[in-house]
C-alpha cells in the first residue's frame, strides 16, 4: 500500500516546518520534528538526540543571519507507518540581492508517531 494523499500533505508540512524553525532559531520545535533518538547527519556527520538538535537549530541564524533553507522536488514513498523521502536543497542568505550559500540534497527516513509524522534520520549531502 503506498503513501495516502493525508501523509503526504502531512510530510510536505514536516518539511516546511523543518525549515521555518531552523531559519528562526526554534531549537526545541526543530528537535521535536524528530524521533526520540533520530538524527540529522550533515555530509557523514551525525547530530543526534533532541539536545543536540535543539542547540543546532539554535545557533543557525545566529552564524547566519538572513538565512533560507528551501525545499524542492519533494519526493516520497512508504506504507503505512514508515516512509522514505529525499528533497533538493537551496540555502539562500536573504537580502536586496540574495546569495546562494549552498545546494544539496537530503534522503530522508521518516516514522509516523501518535503525534505524527517524525525525521528519524536525515542524510544531507551538499553538492561539491
Amino acid at each position: 500500500m503506498a503513501l495516502a494523499a493525508q501523509d503526504i500533505a502531512d510530510i510536505t508540512q514536516l518539511y516546511a516546518a523543518y525549515n521555518h524553525a531552523v531559519d528562526n532559531g526554534e531549537g526545541e520545535a526543530f528537535a521535536a520534528f524528530f524521533v526520540a533518538d533520530g538524527a540529522l547527519v550533515p555530509d557523514g556527520q551525525p547530530i543526534a538526540g533532541a539536545d543536540a538538535l535543539a542547540a543546532f537549530a539554535t545557533s543557525v541564524p545566529g552564524s547566519l543571519p538572513g538565512i533560507r533553507h528551501l525545499a524542492s522536488n519533494v519526493l516520497l514513498s512508504g506504507d503505512g507507518d514508515e516512509a522514505t523521502g529525499q528533497c533538493y536543497l537551496t540555502v539562500l542568505i536573504a537580502g536586496a540581492q540574495p546569495q546562494v550559500l549552498m545546494t544539496g540534497r537530503y534522503r530522508d527516513t521518516l516514522r509516523r508517531e501518535a503525534d505524527g509524522w517524525r525525521f528519524v534520520r536525515r542524510d544531507f549531502d551538499a553538492d561539491r
